[in-house]
């Protein structure tokens, strides 16, 4: 693209380029309503004055500043519409601050520098509210927390006010990005309330961020969004590819959509998808855009959201990394149930809530029988092939809220909360019966507080104590307060 320079020599450009604009001079320039001009015919030289070799760099920013720039006798004029303010050779000799501070009152009516400091508000408001989304994201100690805090900020008139945002989590199985996140209207008449409701209730950015706000939000588009799958296509022109291959977000304005599983977002014309890339790894995409409004999306929302993402890319990189290594320390590798140490803080954890004939708490501890005999006979492959399948069995046959652990070697734990004693016993025939389809005789032993125990603590011995009994009894048994079930 032609520059405005390029008429100079090269020994002015180097003068030129050797300018420093500062940066408030920049954003100044930047946020004008409406475009100056700069006319200046530059002498053949490196030593220019300050100012003019500043405002000449200016040139060549693609803000609000144009420029007419041609060799000869020095001298340069800015203008705006029809006002025209030459400049003088002190004023060029000086920097740029001071010359724009007594050329721009002259050149710019009220209403422009009205415009001007509208612009400034609200690019400052966006500012601010994007450095306390940061701050609530760095806070946070789920990955939950920093997806929620993102798109509250980039869908929040606090923030961004993007009308809908989604997130698409990579699936290398499927090769394809799957719906995981979203906020946002399912249609114009849900948008209409939000709307009118957070301008009523004057909720502010920690109320959006709130567990209640996101208790009491429609979650229509997010369903809608958890059954979509971005796949990229091989057409150079699908919008999917070409947002992973993007330095930052793509902006999609009209025409007919190339990838066909966009169709299910039934996008506005003019809509953002970027690449989550921490660390230079794409992890996911998002996707943005206005659904219920007139405007398309202006350029300074792109550029901050673009600012935006990186941030939050490595918050959220790094949670889900830390979250890895805690499943890690927490679950056991071979059988993928809780290590001793996490089930016994789940333990004490459950045991501070139970409560004497109102809310009850059951434990069932169990071991593999003969299973020394399987490490001898048949080597340690088979051990470790016993103990995942019982892993197996207790993650599937247990309820969502019934908590299985390993305690060390072959022997395992269930902690059943809000669980009695009839409840418990059919949990452990269940698991007995299916251990014993697959080949595996289990011994167990159940203890339930109250009805066992004094105290939640006291749960363990009694357990123990009744496991040894199945052991003594013959095995493939569970002992409790009522009596023995074999499985056998």
């Amino acid at each position: 693209m032609a520059s405005p320079l390029d008429s100079l020599p090269e020994e002015t450009l180097r003068a030129v380029r050797r300018a420093f604009v500062p940066p408030e001079v920049r954003a100044l320039l930047a946020h004008l309503p409406t475009p100056l001009r700069l006319e200046a015919t530059v002498p053949a030289t490196d030593t220019l004055p300050t100012a003019l070799a500043q405002l000449l760099k200016a040139t060549t920013f693609g803000g609000a500043l144009a420029g007419e720039i041609a060799p000869g006798e020095l001298g340069a004029t800015l203008c705006h519409a029809e006002r025209r303010r030459a400049l003088g050779p002190d004023e060029l000799a000086g920097d740029i601050a001071a010359l724009l501070h007594t050329a721009l009152p002259e050149l710019l009516p009220p209403a422009a520098w009205v415009a001007a400091l509208e612009a400034f508000a609200a690019h400052a408001a966006k500012l601010a509210a994007l450095r306390d989304l940061t701050a609530h994201m760095l806070r946070a100690d789920s990955v939950d927390l920093v997806v929620h805090a993102m798109l509250s900020g980039i869908s929040s008139g606090h923030g961004l006010g993007f009308h809908r945002v989604a997130l698409f989590e990579l699936d290398e199985a499927r090769g394809a990005y799957v719906g995981s996140r979203a906020i946002g209207p399912a249609d114009a008449h849900e948008a209409h309330r939000i709307w009118e409701a957070i301008e009523y209730d004057g909720t502010g950015l920690d109320g959006l961020l709130s567990p209640h706000a996101r208790r009491d939000v429609d979650a229509r588009f997010e369903r809608e969004v958890r059954a979509i799958a971005l796949t990229p296509g091989s057409d150079p022109a699908d919008e999917v590819t070409r947002a992973l291959g993007a330095a930052g977000p793509l902006r999609c304005a009209g025409g007919a959509l190339v990838n066909g599983s966009l169709a299910a977002l039934a996008p506005a014309d003019d809509f953002l998808l970027a690449a989550i890339r921490p660390h230079g790894q794409v992890r996911g995409l998002l996707f943005a855009d206005d659904k219920y409004g007139a405007a398309g999306l202006e350029d300074e929302r792109v550029a901050l959201l673009a600012g935006f993402l990186e941030p939050m890319a490595l918050v959220w990189e790094n949670l889900t990394l830390l979250r890895r290594v805690e499943q890690l320390a927490r679950y056991d590798v071979l059988t993928a149930v809780l290590t001793r140490r996490a089930f016994e803080e789940r333990l004490a954890a459950e045991a501070e809530q139970a409560v004497p004939g109102e809310v009850p708490l059951a434990l069932l501890v169990l071991d593999v029988d003969h299973f020394k005999h399987t490490n001898d006979a048949r080597g340690h492959a088979a051990g470790d092939a016993v103990l995942r399948t019982l892993g197996a069995i207790l993650r599937s046959d247990l309820r969502s809220e019934d908590v299985p652990g390993r305690l060390g070697g072959d022997e395992f734990a269930v902690l059943l909360p809000h669980t009695g004693a009839e409840d418990c016993v059919r949990v452990a025939r269940r698991i007995g019966a299916e251990a014993y389809r697959h080949g595996i005789s289990l011994s167990m032993g159940i203890a339930c507080f109250p009805g066992d125990a004094a105290t939640p603590q006291a749960l363990v011995p009694t357990a123990d104590e009744r496991l040894y009994q199945a052991k003594r009894g013959g095995r493939a048994r569970v002992c409790f307060a009522g009596g023995v079930v074999r499985f056998d």
